[in-house]
Parts: structure tokens; sequence; C-alpha cells
């Protein structure tokens, strides 16, 4: 029953008790207990029997062994409400944060997206393209989101780090849970694709879903001294899809690393 049914039953309990308790206590006063002293005296011993029965049966309320007394413990699950477009931009890691998690020390925000891009014309097969780079329009379509908010960061010059995060906001918690576990089922699909300008081949390392999350690396055939690979992340929180992209020489869990920092923001804001 609802919190508050119970509290005014279990008041309307206790107002009947004291109404009840008093008329026995006030009825001894006056037959028994009283005799022999004046109306003064009556009506004072009265008044103090039937405060002091009061304050006993309080006492025995509130004690959690009386016999038929019955308690109610009522639990509340609070849904936490949906994140709003307003928000979005706030839940991104800056490039201090990131640094750190990806072995860098100069990374800064080179590019600001609040539309999808569309590189399926780069790359093939296009069952890949989820697994090339994040938040990419043919991959999201279809699927009800209704904001984007991508940055993209490097390193300047020398390039040996690069990171793209997006936080893609769902009407529904419902729906973003629907895009992540059709994700599930599309990302084992993609084995190995090629950049279509640069000629470069890449290899997909097994796609992980630990920890409530989507995770590989995608690995440069022939890539230059030191090599290059990119990491690939997608999470959901609440009505939320973060999808991060990491590449460098050994980007291991950077992707993984960044996503989860996102989805704590995302959890506490």
């Amino acid at each position: 029953m609802p919190w508050y049914y119970s509290s005014q039953r279990a008041v309307g309990l206790r107002s009947g008790a004291r109404t009840g308790n008093a008329v026995v206590l006030s009825r001894r006063a006056e037959v028994g207990v009283t005799t022999g002293m004046g109306n003064k005296q009556m009506r004072h011993f009265a008044a103090t029997c039937v405060v002091a029965g009061v304050g006993m049966l309080v006492a025995g309320c509130g004690g959690g062994n009386q016999a038929g007394t019955n308690s109610t413990t009522t639990v509340t699950s609070l849904i936490p409400r949906p994140v709003v477009e307003r928000e979005l931009e706030s839940l991104l890691l800056t490039p201090a944060q990131i640094n750190p998690l990806m072995g860098a020390t100069e990374l800064a925000v080179s590019r600001k997206h609040d539309a999808m891009s569309d590189d399926s014309a780069t790359m093939k097969p296009i069952e890949c393209l989820a697994i090339d780079g994040s938040a990419q329009a043919p991959v999201y379509a279809n699927s009800g989101f209704t904001a984007v908010r991508d940055q993209a960061l490097n390193d300047g010059n020398n390039f040996t780090h690069y990171a793209e995060q997006a936080v893609v906001l769902f009407p529904t918690t419902k729906q973003a849970h629907v895009f992540f576990i059709s994700s599930g089922l599309r990302w084992p699909a993609c084995h190995q694709y090629t950049h279509t300008q640069s000629r470069t081949k890449w290899t997909v390392a097994p796609i992980s879903d630990a920890n409530d999350g989507l995770s590989t690396i995608s690995t440069q055939q022939e890539a230059k001294t030191g090599g290059w690979a990119c990491g690939r992340a997608l999470a959901v929180k609440n009505n939320v899809i973060v999808d991060v992209n990491t590449c460098s020489a050994n980007p291991a869990s950077s992707a993984v690393d960044i996503a989860n920092q996102i989805v704590a923001k995302v959890a506490t804001r």
C-alpha cells in the first residue's frame, strides 16, 4: 500500500486506541479508585490517569515485539529522469581528462559537430562502418536518435594520438538500449575493411561485450614503423549512447576508459 495510506491508517488506529483507553481510565477514576476523594481531587486524579494511559499506549505502539502489531516497509525505486539535449555537451571529457587515458600530453579539440558524419563512401565493406568510426549517420539511420554532440581531438602536427568522443541522445531509455543491443549483433560481422582513399587495410580483433559495453581494436596492416591501431567502444546509460574511437600506436583500453568516464557523468549529472 502507498506510504501515505499506511501513515494515515496508523494514525487512525492510534487515535482510536487513545480514545478507548481514555474512556476506560476515566470510568475507573469515577467508579473505583477515587473512593473517598473530593470532587476536585477526583478530577485531578482522573486527568492524571488519562495522560499516563496515553503515554503507555504510545510506548506500547512504538515497541517492535507487541502482539498483533503489524509493520509495513515501503521500498521506492527512483527512475532517473532522461537526459536532455542541453546537457549533452557537458558529458564529454576535456582534453586534460583524455590525455592521461591515452598516454598523451598535447591533445586539443580539432573539430566539434552537432550532426553525424557519413564516411561510408571512403571505406568498404559498409557493414564495417560502425567499427571504423563513431557517430556515423548510416549506422544510426532509423534508430530514432534526436541529437548528437561529437568532438575530435589530436595532438597537432605530430598526430601520434587521435580521439573522437560522441554522445547520442534518444527519446527514451528503451530506444537507446535497443540500438545498443542491435549494435552487439552487427559488430561481430566485421572482420576486415579497407579505406578506399588511402588503400590501407585493417584487421578487426574479436568483439568484447564485457562490463556492459562493446569494444574492439582495429589494426592497420603494413603500418609505418611503430604501428597504428584504433580502439572502439560503445556503451549505453539512461537514454544516451556513448560512442568513442581512439587511435595511436597502442590504443589499448583508451576507448573503453573514455567511454566509462562519460557513462559515469551520465549517471551523476
